[in-house]
């Protein structure tokens, strides 16, 4: 059984803040992997555009704070393994990139999860249910219908000039051709914004603070129980982990055993 949207946002919102919450790396890597193993087994997600997702968005920052922060820490007090001229590898340097960086790739891995897994009336209706502002609710469906919209705008753009004798085959051309596309798509994605909010404006959107959800999600005790159950414990994990009650190892301890 699917699971209910408003369930599906407060498992969201628990990872994120189970990953920046517990400063172990351990709790990233777990949620990285959690994201893997559920773009894998889900029938509405195309495991190969989540993880192009993830690698187009997670692997320049892998790059950026190898280089910024494994190459060039700052400290005198730092542990060296290897030094390259001005630059440095450090322990501390190594243990701050692999923290950043599963950060980041677990948030990535989630919200893609989230966005390829969902729509914009399941998440307009969700948050609904949690009882979030209507204004609040209504920016953030707007902003993943802008998703498809884009996808399919570009295709339609870059179809449009390939049948005008552009050769959109290849990436210099693609490459040259991207101002205008973007230009255009960004003017169609505020018209069709502002198009959208005159309509529900006149259909009297914002009239009921509470409006009806659009469709319905059976929803038992069970999903209830999950979502109070989720927000319990992340809430004590992170809690346990800031009062130095939760025993997790940092990065650096986990290079320290494998002798780095």
């Amino acid at each position: 059984m699917r699971l209910h949207p408003a369930t599906e946002l407060v498992l969201l919102g628990c990872a994120l803040l189970l990953v920046y919450g517990v400063p172990s790396p351990l709790i990233p890597a777990a949620v990285l992997l959690c994201a893997v193993a559920g773009a894998a087994a889900s029938p509405r997600v195309r495991f190969r555009s989540w993880a192009l997702t993830l690698v187009v968005l997670a692997g320049p920052m892998l790059v950026m704070v190898g280089i910024i922060q494994g190459l060039f820490y700052p400290g005198e007090q730092a542990q060296v393994l290897a030094e390259f001229g001005p630059a440095a590898v450090t322990v501390e340097g190594l243990a701050l990139a692999i923290q950043l960086w599963l950060r980041v790739a677990a948030m990535v891995a989630v919200c893609a999860l989230f966005a390829f897994g969902s729509d914009p009336s399941r998440a307009f209706d969700g948050m609904l249910t949690l009882r979030l502002p209507l204004s609040l609710a209504y920016v953030c469906a707007a902003a993943m219908s802008l998703i498809p919209l884009a996808r399919h705008r570009i295709w339609a753009a870059l179809t449009a000039r390939s049948a005008r004798g552009w050769d959109t085959d290849r990436f210099l051309v693609r490459l040259r051709l991207l101002p205008g596309v973007l230009a255009g798509l960004l003017i169609t994605a505020i018209t069709q914004l502002d198009q959208r909010h005159d309509a529900l404006t006149q259909r009297g959107f914002g009239l009921t603070p509470r409006p009806t959800p659009a469709r319905f999600y059976p929803a038992g005790p069970g999903q209830r129980g999950l979502r109070w159950g989720a927000v319990l414990g992340s809430c004590l994990l992170v809690g346990a982990s800031l009062a130095g009650l939760l025993p997790l190892p940092s990065a650096t301890d986990l290079l320290g055993v494998l002798d780095v």
